[in-house]
C-alpha cells in the first residue's frame, strides 16, 4: 500500500505546467481556450481523422471538453495542452494516463492552417518528453487512422515505432476505425 501511494505521488503532477519548444508554447487547456479550439475543431477536415470530435460540432462542445480536461488533470488522469504559435492556438495535444499512471496515450488535433509545418511533430515530441521526464511513464502509445498517412508520419518523426494495426472505437464516427498503432518506451526517449 505504501509503495502504491509513493508511485502515485511520483507520477501525479498537480500544478499547471507550461511547456515551451523552439517555436511553440504548450499551455494546460482551460475554459479560456474554448473559443480558439472551436475555430478548428468544428471543421470536417479536422474531425474526420479523429475518434472523438463530433461533426457537426455542437455548441458548447469545446467548453465541455475544456472543463473535462481540467477535471482530468486534477484527478491525475492526464493532460491536455493548447498549442500556441505566435499567440494563436493552432492545436491541442494530450496524454491520457492508464489507471496505474505508468502508461500514457498520446493524441492531438491541429488546425488545417498549421498542417505541414512540423508543429504536430514538435508538440508530440514535447509531450513524449513531458510524459517520460515529468510524469515518469514507462511507455507511451498513439494511434492514427490508416487513411491519415500524415498523422502516421508525425508519430514516426516524433520517435515512435509502428507496432501494427488495431481496430479502435470511434464514438464520434459511430463505428470502429482501423488505426496504425505506435509505441515508445522510456528507454527510447528523445533528448
Amino acid at each position: 500500500m505504501i509503495a502504491a501511494k509513493a508511485q502515485e505521488a511520483s507520477t501525479r503532477v498537480d500544478a499547471p505546467r507550461v511547456i515551451t519548444t523552439e517555436r511553440l508554447v504548450l499551455e494546460p487547456l482551460e475554459l479560456t481556450h474554448a473559443r480558439s479550439l472551436t475555430r478548428f475543431a468544428r471543421l470536417w477536415e479536422v474531425a474526420r481523422f479523429t475518434a472523438n470530435i463530433p461533426h457537426p460540432y455542437p455548441p458548447g462542445c469545446a467548453d465541455n471538453f475544456a472543463k473535462q480536461s481540467v477535471e482530468q488533470r486534477r484527478s491525475g488522469g492526464g493532460w491536455v495542452f493548447a498549442v500556441h504559435y505566435d499567440e494563436d492556438v493552432i492545436g491541442v495535444v494530450d496524454i491520457t494516463l492508464s489507471p496505474d499512471r505508468r502508461n500514457g496515450e498520446l493524441g492531438y488535433a491541429f488546425a488545417p492552417w498549421a498542417w505541414g509545418h512540423g508543429f504536430a511533430t514538435e508538440a508530440a515530441r514535447a509531450l513524449i518528453n513531458f510524459g517520460f521526464g515529468t510524469l515518469r511513464l514507462d511507455v507511451i502509445e498513439a494511434f492514427a487512422m490508416v487513411e491519415n498517412p500524415a498523422s502516421c508520419r508525425v508519430l514516426a518523426k516524433a520517435g515512435m515505432r509502428r507496432i501494427g494495426e488495431q481496430m479502435l472505437p470511434a464514438p464520434a464516427r459511430g463505428n470502429d476505425i482501423l488505426c496504425e498503432a505506435y509505441r515508445i518506451f522510456w528507454t527510447e526517449r528523445l533528448a
